[in-house]
């Protein structure tokens, strides 16, 4: 992996359609992805990205059919 390969934070923040202020607040309450800081700047990978968004995948609950 370079340098290269790794997601800024405002991309970051672009691509899932929130802002950077959001991202950093989460980073703050540690329920974001893990990222990667060189001096001030975040960085995230994508493979973590792809894991963090997977972690939070949820299942669909089942109807109460029987219930009027």
């Amino acid at each position: 992996m370079t340098i290269q390969d790794l997601i800024p934070e405002a991309d970051y923040a672009a691509a899932r359609g929130v802002s950077v202020r959001t991202v950093q607040r989460e980073r703050a309450q540690r329920i974001g992805p893990p990222f990667i800081k060189l001096g001030r700047t975040i960085y995230y990978r994508p493979a973590a990205i792809e894991a963090w968004l997977l972690a939070q995948e949820q299942a669909q609950p089942r109807a109460n059919r029987g219930a009027a």
